[in-house]
């Protein structure tokens, strides 16, 4: 199966080509300029995904989409740019794959969608862990763009009766010194972490395998999944944290030592992922 991954040329893209060639797949490399690379397997496709007709050409051939091509953060771009940008690349890319006849196809969303990041007024969890039902609460661009963006996968996946994954990844951090550094510094500073994505994170290894599972999953429509590590970014205990930083929420099954805040139960379930990489 010939599968087309938007946004290639990014950190998550380059680890979902690899993942997907260490599989067996075929892939079309998409991305907005020409891809630097010795992969002579892979097809690159340059597209702008705000442009239909080139998101049509680039997709001709593949029986599969992973879109991963989006702005990733608000900061140091307009509003609406990164909203305008993001959500209609998705429309774009979730239109084509259905006009082209694809069944399978898994976007990336964000735990952001949650309103918990960026967000320039607090979220307050209701209950924790957190789970695919809690109430969203974005007020930010990017965070309402990926919340849109799953929208979007919803009709789609009604009008094409295609199979659409939207994965609600977490921070995605790189087996390299800058990111364990970073993870180092978050391990004893709460504070920080709690507003970076509640002291969670994933392993770049295991989202991209997650992206894999997802466009083999054999579920029915659209369904969003949080993809986090098991564990927290943080040395003290999970129910420590929450006792302290949201004294109100709902602590609905215990989350022992230091535990995701959120439930990825569904995605264990439905796809088959259950992370294998996990940080200390």
């Amino acid at each position: 199966m010939r599968v087309a991954v938007t946004g290639a040329d990014g950190k998550v893209g380059k680890a979902v080509v690899r993942q997907l060639l260490e599989q067996g797949y075929d892939v079309t490399a998409v991305t907005l300029q020409p891809l630097q690379h010795d992969l002579e397997s892979v097809i690159n496709k340059v597209a702008d995904m705000t442009q239909y007709h080139e998101v049509m050409q680039a997709f001709e051939g593949c029986q599969a989409v992973i879109h991963l091509a989006a702005i990733p953060v608000p900061m140091k771009n307009e509003d609406s740019r990164v909203f305008h940008n993001n959500v209609l690349g998705v429309y774009n890319a979730l239109l084509a794959a259905g006009q082209l006849g694809m069944r399978k196809a898994a976007i990336a969303s964000s735990d952001c969608a949650l309103g918990n990041t960026f967000n320039y007024t607090k979220s307050i969890p209701l209950y924790f862990p957190l789970d695919e039902e809690h109430p969203a609460t974005p007020d930010n661009s990017y965070g309402m763009s990926k919340l849109v963006g799953e929208q979007v996968a919803e009709g789609m996946a009604r009008r094409f009766g295609m199979t659409i994954a939207s994965l609600r990844i977490s921070e995605v951090l790189m087996p390299e010194a800058y990111d364990m550094d970073y993870f180092r510094k978050q391990l004893n500073d709460p504070e920080s972490s709690a507003i970076d994505n509640l002291w969670t994170y994933i392993d770049i290894r295991d989202c991209a395998r997650a992206f894999r599972l997802a466009i083999e999953a054999e579920f029915k429509g659209h369904e969003v999944f949080h993809i986090t590590a098991a564990n927290s970014k943080s040395v003290r205990q999970t129910e420590e944290l929450l006792a302290h930083y949201f004294p109100h929420a709902e602590l609905r099954c215990p989350l022992p030592g230091n535990a995701s805040v959120h439930d990825c139960s569904k995605a264990a379930t439905m796809l088959g992922f259950v992370p294998e990489f996990k940080w200390e």
